[in-house]
């Protein structure tokens, strides 16, 4: 199965190494460098899943990137998935209010990734 996904990282190189993964996978891959592209992008291209950074700079990191896409019915089934480097107890269970699927840290291994990418997907 074919599945789209949207990568949001503010890093070209995480986003780069997220891509060759899930491209091995026959994964058509969209990126966004920023909470507020990756809502964009969701809107327009209502991709199967979403691998989202949880720090990111400006107005919208990857927990408010998660309300907001819960938040909009035409979107709120999309599986949100937050990636972290800076791992706390207390951040995974914020990301889990908002509505993340999974909470993975980086560096993340990478068959754990397509784990959850196909765990998420399959339930919606």
């Amino acid at each position: 199965m074919t599945r789209t996904i949207l990568i949001v990282d503010d890093q070209s190189d995480a986003r780069q190494l997220i891509r060759m993964v899930m491209e091995i996978e026959n994964c058509t891959i969209l990126e966004a460098s920023n909470g507020q592209r990756g809502l964009s992008m969701a809107e327009e291209y209502k991709p199967d899943c979403l691998i989202v950074d949880l720090r990111m700079p400006g107005r919208m990191d990857g927990i408010s990137l998660c309300q907001a896409i819960k938040a909009d019915p035409e979107l709120c089934r999309i599986p949100v998935i937050i990636l972290t480097a800076f791992y706390s107890a207390e951040m995974e269970q914020h990301s889990r209010i908002a509505g993340a699927a999974a909470f993975l840290e980086k560096p993340c291994n990478f068959f754990h990734l397509i784990q959850e990418v196909e765990r998420v997907t399959l339930q919606i």
